[in-house]
């Protein structure tokens, strides 16, 4: 924890420092830009009135047109008595009247303006005296303060983006694992450079896989457990529907029959239950026979086989909507959820009762909408009805003779197809379940 404490505080004050020294950086670089020093004014100048006291006016403009490209900027060169040597001040620059020379006698000598001029009072080896200035270019005068504040602005502002994206980044990523993780990711892990992190991100990103794989690992153990008890919970049961059938043929006596029957049917919703748990095993391993299949004709074969089954209940089923592509699917697997949300649609709908069954697509997937005419779910266990082997209270008074894995072996399938299966109740009654497949 201290080293990220550390971390983040010196990202903080180097994010601080950066701003500072940028902004005063340019403060100062446009300020001084064009800027001479004593010196190479000084030396400008002595250069400039040996040459004009020298070899004349005609060598003293050339040198002060190479001077003034090499300086970047306009010089003036003025006289004691006032005189321009080279160009006169330009109309904007003020000029100052009354100033005294060494002896006592007023003369006329520019004023320079501070704020963009330098200037330099020379004085020849014939001790005769001028007035240099050096003015920079127009395209060197500094910015207004209205500038350096939207430049420092936007420094302070990546700046900060900076921060918030090394501090959020990886609290990110880790929220989007697990959330992946939360829905049935298994293989859901960060990445590994964010593990290798020293600081307290960095720990809990590895802290966090390790966490994954350990409950992938029980979760596996935990299935492979139940597939096997499964296969040899199987083998006993086929023994006693042997032995079930020789006590009928040898000791099958009338009062008996009811006893034995209602062994059979006990077996047989036993089997039943050991097939589910075995079917959820194969989903879980991924064990699919994919075919491109007309959905319009599969889900119509569907409607009219629960349709069958229900007739003697007096239960219509309604199939409406068409789609115009065909899917890549598993029709066995899928066919056993869809067959598990009609069935429980037209059990909770009770008798004389209506189940609509409507087929839609968009660009991205098909949706399936089963609603029903009961009572619908309290929201409470909307999730929960599928969660494996759970049963509402409503399943549980009414004695439906289920397992409560039936909407979860639809989820395990959807999941398998990458798709989806939510369920809402609806807001003119009954509960409505939507299956979702994607078209690619």
């Amino acid at each position: 924890m201290r080293s990220t404490f550390l971390k983040v505080f010196l990202v903080i004050l180097l994010s601080n420092l950066l701003v500072v020294t940028i902004g005063a950086g340019i403060i100062k670089l446009t300020q001084k830009r064009g800027d001479l020093s004593r010196q190479e004014l000084d030396e400008t100048g002595h250069l400039l009135v040996s040459q004009y006291e020298s070899a004349g006016m005609r060598v003293l403009r050339r040198l002060a047109e190479e001077q003034e490209k090499k300086l970047n900027g306009r010089l003036f060169l003025y006289e004691e008595n006032g005189r321009a040597l080279l160009l006169p001040l330009p109309k904007d620059f003020g000029m100052e009247e009354l100033l005294e020379d060494d002896t006592g006698e007023l003369s006329s000598y520019p004023a320079p303006d501070f704020h963009r001029s330098q200037f330099s009072q020379i004085r020849s080896d014939s001790d005769r005296g001028y007035m240099l200035i050096f003015r920079p270019n127009a395209d060197m005068r500094p910015p207004n303060a209205n500038v350096l504040m939207v430049m420092s602005l936007f420094g302070l502002l990546f700046s900060s983006a900076v921060l918030a994206y090394w501090l959020l980044g990886p609290l990110v990523s880790l929220q989007r694992m697990a959330r992946a993780f939360g829905q049935g990711n298994m293989d859901a892990r960060l990445d590994y450079k964010l593990a290798e992190r020293s600081d307290a991100i960095g720990k809990l990103a590895l802290e966090f896989n390790e966490m994954a794989s350990r409950v992938e690992g029980v979760l596996l153990s935990k299935e492979r457990l139940m597939r096997d008890v499964s296969h040899e919970l199987r083998t006993p049961l086929a023994r006693i529907e042997v032995a079930l059938v020789l006590a009928e043929d040898k000791h099958g006596q009338d009062v008996q029959h009811k006893y034995l029957d209602r062994i059979r049917d006990e077996l047989h919703e036993l089997d039943a239950l050991i097939g589910n748990v075995l079917l959820l095993s194969r989903l879980e391993e991924g064990a699919l026979d994919k075919q491109e299949v007309d959905i319009n004709l599969w889900l119509a074969s569907i409607v009219d086989d629960v349709l069958f089954e229900s007739q003697f209940k007096n239960i219509d089923i309604i199939q409406s909507g068409q789609v115009t592509k065909k899917l890549l699917i598993d029709p066995v697997q899928l066919r056993h959820a869809l067959e598990n949300v009609l069935r429980n649609a037209c059990f909770y709908s009770g008798n004389d009762s209506l189940v609509s069954v409507s087929l839609t697509e968009n660009e991205t997937e098909v949706i399936i909408l089963v609603r029903d005419s009961g009572a619908g779910v309290d929201e409470v266990q909307l999730d929960k009805i599928f969660h494996a082997f759970y049963r509402s209270s409503d399943a549980r008074e009414a004695n439906s003779g289920g397992f409560g894995v039936g909407l979860t072996i639809a989820q395990r399938i959807l999941a398998a197809h990458k798709g989806q299966i939510k369920a809402r109740n609806h807001e003119q009654g009954g509960l409505e379940v939507c299956l979702s497949l994607p078209l690619a």
